[in-house]
C-alpha cells in the first residue's frame, strides 16, 4: 500500500471533472423528478392511477415494482431509481477500468510502479475514490428525498440502496479488470454482468419474484424505501462487493503484470481473405457488440410492446373515450420508438469511437502501411454503424408492433427507421471531433450521447425552452405514428451528417497520427 495517499490525489486529479459530472447529473436528475412529480400528482387519485400503471408487467419489468407507488416518494422512486442504480453500477465499471486495466494496458501503471509504489496502492486508491462517489450519490438522493418531505426513514433507505448498487458495480469492475487482458474486454465483461443482474431482476419481477433475489439489483430494490424500509438486503450488497474486491485484490498480487486471468485465444494460422480489408477485420472484431446490441434491441422491443398492451388495457378499464384511447396509445408508441432510437445511438457511438481507440493504440498503423488509404480505412469502418443502425431501428420498431398489434409491424418499422438521419448526425459529429480534436473526441462523443439521452427523457421535466429541445436531432425527427411524416428534417439531417463525416475523414487524412 506504499504511496496510497499519492495515488488518491492522482485519481482525484485525473477524474475530477468526471466525478463532479456523475454526482451533479444523477442527484440533479432525481431532484427535478421530485419537483416535477410534486406538481404533477396533486391528488391521491392521480397517485393511485400512476400506481396502477406502474404495476403492469411491462412497467414492472423496466422500472421495478415499488410497494408504495401510490405515495409521492414511491412514485418518484418508480420513475428514477432504477435509472440511477444502473447508471451508477455501470459507471463504476468504466471508472474502475479507466484507472485499472486501461492504465496497465497503456503502460501508465508500469511507469508509476517504477517508483516507490505498492502493488495494490493504485487499485486501492481508485476503489476508495469511486466508492466515495457512490456514497455521495446515495447521500445526495437521501437529501433530495428528505427535503422533498418523503420521510427520513425511507429517504435513508433510498440512499443506502443506491450506494449498495454502486458498491456492487465497483466490485464487478475491479474483478473484470483482473480477468480480462484489455480495457475493452474488462468494460464489456463488467457491463455484461450488470446487464445480466438487471435481466434477472426483470424476469423475477415479471414472474413470482424468485429470480429477483438472484440479482444484486433486486436486493437493492427489495430494500423497499417508503414501504418496508428494510436494511438487511444492504448487508448482502456490502458482502458481495467485499467478496468481489477481495478476489480482485488476491488476483492482482498473483497474476502476471499486463495479463488477465482469462486466457487469450490464439488466432487461426490462416485468416480468411475478407479479414485483410478494414471492413472485414472490423466486422470480425466487433461481432460480439453487434450480436449483443441486436439481442438487446429485440428484447427491449418485446418489453416495450408489453408496456403498450398494459397501457391499452388500463385505458379500456377506465372507460376512456375511443378517440382519447387511440391518441394516448399513439403517443406512447411514438415515445417507445424514440427510446429504441436512443438504444441504437449508443451502439453507433460505441462503434464509431473505436476509430480513435485504434489510432491511439497504434493498430491503424499496421493497416495503412499497406495499400489502404486513410480515407478508405475510415469510410469502410464507418459502414458498420451506418448500415447496422439502419437494421437495428426497423428491427426494434417491428418487434414493438409484433408484441401488441402485428398489423402495425411495417408502420412502426418505418417510424423507427426515420430516426436513422438523427443517429447519423451524432455519428458524423463524433467523426468530426475525431478528425479535428482526436484526444478529446471519445469523452466528448459519449458526453453528447449522454446529453441526448438526458434531454430526450427529462427535457420537458426540466422545463427547458421548447426551441432548444426541438433543435435536438431526435426531436427534429417526425414523432411517428403520433405525428405525420415530414421529409424535410430527414433530408437536412442526412446532409449535415454527410458533411460532418466528410470533414472529419478529410482532416484525418491530412493530420499526423496521434497516439496516447
Amino acid at each position: 500500500m506504499t504511496g496510497l495517499s499519492t495515488m488518491i490525489r492522482l485519481v482525484l486529479r485525473r477524474n475530477r471533472v468526471r466525478l463532479v459530472v456523475w454526482l451533479v447529473v444523477l442527484v440533479g436528475m432525481y431532484q427535478y423528478i421530485v419537483s416535477y412529480y410534486k406538481q404533477t400528482f396533486t391528488t391521491q387519485a392521480s397517485l393511485d392511477e400512476f400506481a396502477a400503471l406502474s404495476a403492469s408487467p411491462g412497467m414492472r419489468a423496466i422500472t421495478g415494482l415499488s410497494p408504495a407507488a401510490n405515495t409521492m416518494g414511491g412514485a418518484v422512486w418508480t420513475k428514477g431509481w432504477m435509472t440511477v442504480a444502473l447508471a451508477i453500477a455501470i459507471g463504476m465499471v468504466f471508472l474502475v477500468t479507466r484507472s485499472g486495466r486501461a492504465d496497465e494496458e497503456t503502460g501508465r501503471t508500469e511507469l508509476l510502479r517504477s517508483k516507490a509504489l505498492g502493488v495494490h496502492a493504485y487499485s486501492a486508491a481508485a476503489w476508495l475514490v469511486y466508492g466515495t462517489l457512490s456514497l455521495l450519490v446515495g447521500a445526495g438522493l437521501t437529501a433530495v428525498s428528505w427535503a422533498g418531505g418523503f420521510g427520513a426513514s425511507g429517504s435513508l433507505v433510498l440512499g443506502g440502496a443506491t450506494f449498495g448498487a454502486g458498491l456492487v458495480g465497483l466490485g464487478v469492475g475491479a474483478l473484470a479488470g483482473q480477468l480480462a487482458a484489455t480495457s475493452r474486454g474488462a468494460n464489456s465483461l463488467g457491463s455484461a454482468v450488470i446487464v445480466v443482474f438487471y435481466m434477472l431482476r426483470m424476469s423475477g419481477d415479471m414472474g413470482d419474484g424468485t429470480l429477483t433475489w438472484a440479482s444484486p439489483i433486486g436486493w437493492a430494490q427489495q430494500m423497499q424505501p417508503y414501504a418496508a424500509n428494510r436494511w438487511w438486503p444492504f448487508a448482502l450488497l456490502v458482502l458481495l462487493a467485499a467478496a468481489l474486491l477481495g478476489v480482485a485484490w488476491v488476483l492482482e498480487a498473483r497474476r502476471d503484470f499486463g495479463a488477465g486471468l482469462l486466457p487469450q485465444r490464439h488466432g487461426a494460422s490462416h485468416a480468411p481473405a475478407r479479414w485483410a480489408t478494414p471492413l472485414g477485420l472490423e466486422l470480425h472484431l466487433q461481432r460480439n457488440p453487434i450480436m449483443g446490441w441486436t439481442l438487446a434491441v429485440a428484447l427491449s422491443g418485446l418489453m416495450f410492446g408489453s408496456v403498450v398492451t398494459a397501457m391499452t388495457d388500463l385505458l379500456d378499464d377506465t372507460n376512456v373515450a375511443a378517440l382519447l384511447r387511440g391518441e394516448g396509445v399513439k403517443a406512447l408508441v411514438s415515445l417507445l420508438v424514440s427510446m429504441m432510437a436512443l438504444l441504437t445511438l449508443v451502439f453507433a457511438i460505441q462503434i464509431t469511437v473505436s476509430l480513435r481507440k485504434d489510432e491511439a493504440t497504434g493498430l491503424v498503423d499496421a493497416q495503412i502501411t499497406r495499400a489502404v488509404s486513410r480515407a478508405r480505412w475510415a469510410l469502410e469502418r464507418l459502414l458498420i454503424p451506418a448500415v447496422w443502425s439502419a437494421v437495428l431501428l426497423p428491427l426494434g420498431g417491428a418487434v414493438i408492433a409484433a408484441s401488441y398489434d402485428r398489423s402495425q409491424v411495417g408502420r412502426l418499422a418505418l417510424a423507427a427507421l426515420a430516426y436513422w438521419p438523427a443517429v447519423m448526425v451524432l455519428v458524423g459529429l463524433s467523426v468530426f471531433l475525431w478528425g479535428f480534436a482526436p484526444r478529446l473526441s471519445t469523452p466528448t462523443a459519449w458526453g453528447l450521447m449522454a446529453a441526448m439521452w438526458f434531454l430526450t427523457m427529462f427535457g420537458e421535466v426540466f422545463r427547458l425552452p421548447e426551441w432548444f429541445l426541438n433543435a435536438m436531432p431526435l426531436a427534429a425527427t417526425p414523432y411517428m405514428p403520433f405525428e405525420e411524416m415530414s421529409w424535410t428534417p430527414l433530408v437536412v439531417m442526412t446532409a449535415i451528417a454527410c458533411a460532418l463525416t466528410a470533414a472529419g475523414v478529410w482532416r484525418f487524412t491530412t493530420r499526423d497520427i496521434q497516439t496516447n
